[in-house]
């Protein structure tokens, strides 16, 4: 039988530079991996995506980007993708996967510093969250680490130039590209709105959609709020989306035993019958989409 702190112990034995990989699957998959969590945050980077202008031209695609015709297997797809970078690594299957990636993207117009920009925030996102949400770090510096090595070596593999080097040179570099680059377009409102409208449909019911738009919206910064041209929602839903991610990072991760072993793939993977990943970005038969 597992010892009950098995995930956490493990990771202590783990060097972020050595075994990053195995550090963030144990992290982000295993002790954080609660699915409305792992989703709310991607959902919360990739609008930080969307208010770069430039990204969120490449997404919008003249209105039939996927993230607007269909949202949740876009996401599903992405997080997918994650998973199974987590599993695989930067090496053999894992560096295919890479490579494969490299090619979907390679006709877009996309330069440098906008994948610079979407890889920083797979490195910086989970530190800002903390800080903003919870008040504190919810990630260690070991895992901030981690995070910096795993991502920028995918990113080198993708082709990516001048990454930082390291991840408070990162960091940095992620807060001043936003306060330089970031502005309203009608291309990133409207793929906002979609992330936040499959956010209400993936976890909350019909009637109540209304109050999962306001829960996602919870999650914004002023900044966000201001490019997007949002109200803060109403004092009682920031309280309630504080109230569940301080208790998720806070208490139920730190205070319960660590969970099985699990992956991203487990859940995200759901909509794919069978789940296949070499059919993932494609719409095969057996496919939900709803």
């Amino acid at each position: 039988m597992r010892h009950p702190h098995w995930a956490r112990r493990r990771i202590g034995q783990l060097d972020p530079d050595r075994d990053a990989r195995e550090l963030l699957h144990l992290a982000f998959e295993v002790r954080y991996g609660a699915p409305d969590f792992i989703h709310s945050m991607f959902s919360l980077a990739f609008a930080r995506q969307a208010a770069v202008p430039g990204i969120a031209e490449v997404l919008y695609r003249g209105g039939s980007g996927l993230i607007l015709t269909d949202a949740r297997k876009r996401n599903n797809d992405t997080l997918l993708y994650f998973g199974e970078l987590f599993r695989h690594g930067t090496a053999g299957r894992g560096a295919e996967l890479i490579a494969r990636m490299a090619r979907v993207h390679a006709h877009m117009p996309i330069s440098n510093d906008l994948n610079l920009y979407t890889l920083a925030t797979l490195i910086c996102e989970p530190r800002r969250v903390g800080r903003q949400l919870t008040g504190r770090e919810f990630i260690s510096d070991r895992e901030f680490r981690a995070l910096f090595v795993f991502w920028s070596e995918v990113g080198r593999q993708m082709g990516i130039s001048s990454i930082p080097p390291d991840e408070h040179a990162m960091y940095r570099w992620y807060l001043d590209y936003e306060a330089a680059h970031y502005a309203p377009t009608e291309a990133g409102k409207a793929i906002v709105q979609s992330l936040a409208d499959e956010f209400a449909a993936r976890w909350f019911p019909k009637v109540l959609r209304h109050v999962g738009l306001q829960f996602y919206f919870s999650l914004f910064d002023d900044d966000l709020l201001r490019v997007f041209g949002l109200v803060r929602p109403h004092g009682v839903y920031n309280l309630l989306v504080r109230l569940r991610v301080n208790g998720y990072l806070r208490m139920l991760v730190p205070l319960l035993p660590d969970g099985p072993d699990r992956s991203l793939i487990d859940y995200f993977g759901r909509d794919y019958v069978p789940y296949d990943f070499d059919k993932v970005g494609v719409r095969p038969q057996g496919v939900r989409t709803s």
